[in-house]
């Protein structure tokens, strides 16, 4: 299958052959700045996370994601990609011969290393691959690359992030996972970062006249169509500009004129304070290891966060991971299209 393109010319990720991204149980983790598009009550409970996270969770940028553990539904241990949760055509993998029937390429070869050496476990966990141990210090999966001080030992290495409650397209997702490394398979901690103390609630202060008068697309029949056309519009600008370069007024002048009812100036005024807000909270997250992050041999942060809480979001620096990622869809997604 060929993956689609956005509005920028990059491709969408597909998460497997029949359902794109949006369909997975993990949907809800969005740019803190894009709740713009759901209304004032979103965007205020945005920015209450925002303000009061302590912890979060390292996003690695390992491919594919890998989804493994026990069925409840019939008590078999069982890997896969995000593609379990798939609405048609499941595929759960509970032998080899599963996996040849579900996946080919590099996503099957992996996912029978994964069979073989992750340990069995009662929960249904999901991680991002990293790579295969004994082959140096330095792994690089998708855009960053990440130098560890020693080599690996463990037959794979897995970064695990969030947990489940069932294999279903309506599983409930909790973030946050640590896990301890067995003879065969190193977890990455990613539960190392925090930020101590919180940024504050006064932060809030400059938001309220603006957010007031901002205006997102109204519930309705084609309501998720327009938020759907309005991101494809702000991610353009990730494309092709730098952060500094851009204002709120050119990102509401240049927006088609059909989509300017369901928005005012005031919306990208409001996801600009958002973003810078973010910054802020970037600036301020410590993240307690000791593994090297680089992007094309630049030294580089983490891929992003998530916060820990029942109303997760994904704090990524668009202008630095997620261009970059843009940039280098074509040579890396290919494993996710499994």
């Amino acid at each position: 299958m060929k993956r689609p393109k956005s509005a920028c010319g990059c491709s969408i990720i597909w998460v497997s052959d029949d359902e794109p991204e949006e369909t997975m149980p993990n949907k809800h983790l969005r740019h803190p700045e894009d709740s713009v598009l759901h209304g004032r009550k979103v965007v205020w409970e945005t920015l209450r996370e925002l303000v009061k996270a302590t912890r979060l969770s390292v996003k690695w940028d390992g491919a594919p994601a890998i989804v493994w553990g026990t069925n409840p539904a019939n008590g078999k241990f069982f890997v896969g990609t995000k593609s379990v949760f798939n609405k048609r055509r499941v595929k759960i993998n509970y032998t080899v011969d599963d996996i040849g029937r579900n996946h080919k390429g590099p996503v099957a070869d992996i996912l029978k290393l994964c069979l073989e050496y992750l340990p069995r476990t009662d929960r249904i966990i999901q991680g991002d691959w990293i790579g295969v141990g004994l082959q140096g210090t330095s792994y690089q999966p998708n855009t960053v690359e990440y130098r560890f001080r020693e080599e690996i030992q463990q037959k794979i290495v897995v970064a695990p992030h969030t947990e489940y409650t069932e294999v279903t397209p309506e599983a409930e997702a909790k973030i946050g996972v640590t896990l301890e490394s067995t003879e065969d398979c190193y977890f990455v901690d990613t539960n190392n970062a925090s930020i101590k103390p919180p940024l504050g609630w006064r932060h809030l202060i400059p938001f309220i006249i603006p957010v007031w008068k901002m205006k997102a697309p109204a519930p309705k029949k084609s309501y998720n169509y327009y938020v759907m056309e309005i991101s494809k519009h702000i991610n353009s600008y990730v494309c092709v500009y730098n952060a500094e370069d851009l204002t709120p007024e050119q990102m509401y002048n240049e927006l088609d004129d059909k989509y300017k009812g369901e928005v005012t100036l005031y919306t990208f005024k409001v996801w600009f304070m958002i973003l810078e807000l973010k910054q802020r909270l970037l600036d301020a997250i410590v993240v307690d290891g000791d593994v090297e992050c680089l992007i094309d041999g630049t030294p580089s942060n983490h891929e992003g966060f998530v916060i820990c809480s029942d109303n997760p979001y994904k704090i990524v620096d668009r202008w630095g991971f997620s261009k970059a990622n843009f940039n280098n869809l074509d040579r890396n997604w290919s494993y996710e299209e499994v």
